[in-house]
């Protein structure tokens, strides 16, 4: 019997999504294990687990960017200026 391809068959772009979304979740869950957690062995490991999927987040990312699946611009100056007073004086307000 021939095989049929599945209409629901993610091609290249929505499966890189997909891995992108998924290291995201995860590295929001091991963020609140991070934190919830008591026991000093637990944190480590959990840290150790937590870099370890920024870092796969990231190359995902960079390989999504490669491929022109996601795009990276750069913001103007004036915009950068603008955030950088905003939270300078929001770190003020704080000290």
């Amino acid at each position: 019997m021939a095989e049929k391809k599945s209409k629901n068959a993610l091609n290249e772009k929505d499966s890189l999504i997909d891995m992108l979304n998924t290291e995201k979740t995860i590295i929001k869950l091991y963020s609140t294990a991070i934190t919830e957690g008591v026991s000093k062995g637990f944190r480590n490991l959990v840290q150790q687990n937590w870099k370890g999927t920024v870092e796969n987040q990231f190359g995902v990312f960079s390989h999504m960017t490669r491929l022109g699946y996601a795009k990276v611009e750069s913001a103007p100056e004036s915009a950068l200026s603008e955030e950088k007073q905003k939270y300078a004086k929001v770190k003020a307000q704080l000290a």
